[in-house]
């Protein structure tokens, strides 16, 4: 995705390391559409959310393109992580963020559980350009390395499993959709079988709610 906003070789965090140098259709070629985009995500200048691998080896501080958007729809995967990114009240039960994995990828594992979930209610997820500068507070890159490892690993399958999943088609049915989702991560064993507790209860106080 922010292969759109920038000529550099850089990616978001999240995204499987094979799919780094995969080509992508020409900008200037994208369809011109309106989109139902109940979830967003600005970039951020200076330093964005950008993996270990990428710190460790490539240069930073960057600006990206201004006045761009991009929305991604059915089909389509982009990781996209819990900065600058907003959220309508229709998306609000993707919100859920993991608790069995590592920091470094709870908010990735979302963004590929909300997105597959989104497809069902023909729900597109924008990219824009950045309307935030970003200074990271300091990190200690090999403990980033290694809380990422999992996703370098396993996001490419993470990705096809949840494609493959047959899920419900509209809003009425996100908890339903995000409970099977959470039962797939939790059969890869990506995630440890206690997350389900968690996912039900989220569902269950939305649904409390309403």
């Amino acid at each position: 995705m922010y292969s759109y906003f920038s000529e550099a070789n850089i990616w978001p965090r999240g995204l499987p390391l094979d799919a780094i140098r995969a080509p992508l259709p020409n900008f200037d070629t994208l369809p011109e559409v309106e989109s139902d985009c109940p979830i967003q995500q600005g970039l951020a200048d200076g330093n964005p959310d950008v993996d270990a691998i990428y710190r460790l080896v490539l240069p930073l501080p960057i600006s990206f393109f201004r006045d761009r958007r991009v929305a991604l729809g059915a089909g389509a995967w982009s990781p996209f992580n819990s900065q600058n990114t907003a959220w309508f009240p229709k998306a609000y039960e993707l919100l859920y963020l993991p608790s069995y994995c590592t920091f470094r990828m709870t908010d990735i594992w979302r963004s590929f559980v909300a997105q597959r979930i989104a497809w069902e209610n023909g729900w597109s997820v924008l990219f824009e350009s950045p309307n935030v500068f970003q200074d990271r507070n300091e990190h200690s890159l090999m403990r980033d390395f290694a809380d990422e490892v999992p996703g370098y690993l396993h996001n490419r399958t993470i990705g096809d499993r949840l494609e493959a999943l047959k899920l419900s088609a509209g809003v009425d049915n996100n908890g339903e959709n995000l409970i099977r989702c959470y039962e797939e991560l939790i059969q890869l064993a990506v995630v440890d079988a206690e997350e389900m507790a968690l996912v039900k209860a989220w569902v269950s106080d939305l649904e409390d709610l309403r």
